[in-house]
Order: C-alpha cells, then structure tokens, then sequence
C-alpha cells in the first residue's frame, strides 16, 4: 500500500501482529490465534477499519494488520485513509463478508495481502499468515527461476527478423524442455501468425492497453500453443485501427511472462515506438539482424549507435541473412564488419525454399541437418549458453545427458 509522509519505525518497533474485527466470534479466533504466535492478545481489538485508521494515526504499525472492511463501497476511501497511516511495508490482511471476484481482484490489483470471507477459521488464518513469512531465501530462489528476454529486430524491412525469430523459437525447443515463447510485438502485421498459419490473437492488444488484466490465467488464455513447450503471441489489428499502448505494458507483460517461460523471444518491429523502445530496453540481449548491402550497414550502425547511446544496454549481437541472394551486389561480411565497427555473429545463406514457407512446420525444426540451419543452432547456443552445457555434455553410453533426463 503506498503511504504519505510519516516516519517508519524501525523493524524492532514493529509489533508483529494487530487486528481490528467487529464480529465477536472472529475476534475470539483471531485472540486464539494470536496467543498460538505468542503474540499479545490484547493486539486483537473490536472494531474494524476506521478504528484501526485512528489507531495507526498515532501508534507504529505492525508487521501484519487484520482489518475488517463492512462494504465494497465504502472501500476504496476506508483503504486510502489507512494507507495514509499505515507503513508501506505492514502486509494488511482484508476480512469481509463480501463474496465477489471482481472485489478480489481490485483488493490485490491495490496491494492488499489478502482477503479473507468471514467467519474465519484457524486454518484460514493460518495459510494467510504461512504465506506472508515465506522465507526470503525461498523467493530469491524464485527470482533465479526468472525467464531470460531476447529481443530479435531487423535493420530494415525485409531483412528476415521474423524469421530468424521463429526458427530461433523452434531451435531452443529442440535444444531443452524449457517453456519457451515467441511474442511479436507489432500488433498491426501479424507476421509470426501468417508463417505458422494460426489464427491471430486479440491479447497482445488486450496487454498492451490494459496491463492490470495481466496475470498467469491471461498468459495461459491468450497464448496459442505450437509445439509441447513452445507458445506464440502474434495479433493482426486493422491498419486503420490506432492503439494507444499504455506505459506500463511492456513491463508487466515481460514481469509475468519471465515467471512461465525459460526464453522470451520478442520480434520487434523496426519503425520503433516508446513502446517497442521499452521492450528493447527490457531485454536481456539484443539480436539484430542486417543483410549484406550498403543500406542494411548504413542502418545496422545507426541502431548500434542508438542502443549504446539512448538505451544504454549491451550491445547487440548481429546476425547477417539473405546471404547469397545477389552475390555480385552484395558486401563481404568483413568489410560489413568494418563498416558496424563490430563482429558479425552468425551468417545465414539465402534458402528461400526452407525459410519462405507457410505452415505449422518450424523450417529449423523440421530440417535440423541442413547447413543453412547449423548457424541457428550455434546462435541459440550463444544467446542461451545453458542450453550448450546440456547438449554438449555426453554420458558415459554415448547419448546426451537431456536424453538421459528424459
């Protein structure tokens, strides 16, 4: 809960519990139930929010606060009079005998801990309180499990990023059992649905203007699912449909994603926005993707320039396609270097009768062994080197150890 000007006692000062409760019988469980903590029973008072309100105005808050709330109306402004008072880090514990999801939702949507319905139970109290003194070792472990973010861009149009971006998607499903996903970020073109032949989605329109809405049944309710650990995000709005992303969206579509996926690929368009800029500046590594010409150089160094100098990341690594389309125009990867002042990573070959087609058939997947698919693999192992020490640590009979985990 946000607080306004006050001073936070220090975490010794702090009493560990506090309720305020208007019903006899709940007050009766709370008082049992302070007194298995060991904690003072006369903490436990009659009353309910307001009375907690005027408490707080002149006592230090607890570590955690029991609050009665008697309506769902009169909850917002009985909520922001205690955040006034109350310490941005006390975790407050709602009870009511409001019955409704939506109230649910808004209560947590605000930072309230929990909701508990009346009348409480041991049990109740119990699981609310076991969660709140999660251990911190347990949610820094949580946090290690967090998905790492990529973000695949082109130079310019038509220089294969999408493309890249999905076979790279197929390659890592093939390399580990991690859940991976492929989001492209421009909600107008609808490219990764038209390659793979899917129908396109309405929820990345649904995330980038309502980002409160975002959470683990959204992500499970909006993402189509290609293969067994690979899922995509791909929407197609009308040109003419203009949408006004809200600053908040890149955010809190990546903080969740990064909760379910082991790789986040983003295939971001190249007429950048604030709001692709934020998914860029988000990201854990950068790919971007040229063409052996003169103006894919010319605008592989501008965006160099630009994610040195605006975004302040690493810098990308860069990829070169299309090799081969028309040798006798085309520059010499090492004078592309040159030009970039920068190592090329990965060269692909011109194959458009591998990476052109349409359908759910990944190319890189379905033609493993192709030399102009090789590169992908070693590109995947760069950018996910975890990946590497899998596939390439043999056991003792011959086949990988992934093999042997299966």
């Amino acid at each position: 809960m946000s607080q306004e000007e006050s001073t936070t006692p220090s975490p010794t000062d702090k009493p560990p519990f506090m309720a305020f409760v208007s019903d006899v019988a709940d007050f009766k469980t709370l008082r049992k139930f302070a007194g298995n903590h060991d904690w003072s029973q006369s903490d436990v008072r009659q009353g309910d929010i307001k009375t907690a309100t005027e408490f707080l105005k002149n006592n230090p808050s607890p570590v955690l606060l029991v609050v009665d709330i008697p309506s769902a109306a009169e909850a917002p402004a009985l909520l922001d009079a205690l955040a006034n008072v109350c310490d941005a880090d006390t975790k407050v514990i709602t009870i009511g005998s409001i019955n409704e999801y939506s109230f649910y939702c808004w209560l947590m949507d605000i930072g309230i801990f929990s909701y508990l319905l009346k009348p409480l139970t041991p049990a109740m109290l119990d699981g609310a309180y076991k969660k709140s003194v999660e251990p911190a070792s347990a949610q820094a472990k949580e946090e290690k499990k967090q998905g790492k973010v990529i973000a695949i861009i082109g130079a310019r149009g038509g220089v294969g990023a999408t493309t890249i971006s999905l076979n790279l998607a197929g390659v890592l499903t093939e390399l580990s059992p991690m859940p991976v996903t492929l989001i492209d970020v421009d909600s107008h073109a609808g490219s990764v649905a038209l390659a793979l032949d899917i129908e396109p989605s309405r929820g990345l329109r649904e995330a980038m203007e309502k980002p409160d809405r975002i959470d683990s049944l959204f992500i499970e309710r909006v993402m189509i699912k290609l293969r067994k650990n690979l899922s995509v995000l791909s929407a197609e709005e009308a040109l003419h449909d203009h949408l006004v992303p809200h600053a908040q969206a890149a955010e809190s579509l990546l903080t969740e994603l990064r909760t379910k996926f082991g790789v986040i690929l983003l295939d971001i368009p190249r007429h950048l926005t604030a709001h692709t800029m934020d998914f860029l500046k988000k990201a854990d590594q950068i790919v971007l993707v040229g063409e052996p010409t003169l103006l894919s150089l010319r605008d592989c160094l501008r965006l160099c320039d630009m994610i040195r100098d605006t975004l302040k990341v690493s810098p990308p690594v860069v990829v070169v396609n299309r090799i081969g389309m028309a040798p006798k125009l085309e520059m010499q990867v090492a004078d592309f270097e040159k030009g970039i002042n920068a190592k090329v990573s990965t060269r692909i070959l011109f194959a458009p009768d591998i990476f052109m087609q349409v359908g759910g058939d990944i190319p890189a997947v379905k033609m493993k062994s192709h030399p102009t698919i090789k590169p992908l693999y070693a590109l995947a192992t760069q950018l996910v080197p975890e990946v590497k020490q899998k596939i390439t640590a043999p056991s003792k009979k011959g086949f990988s150890l992934f093999k042997r985990k299966k």
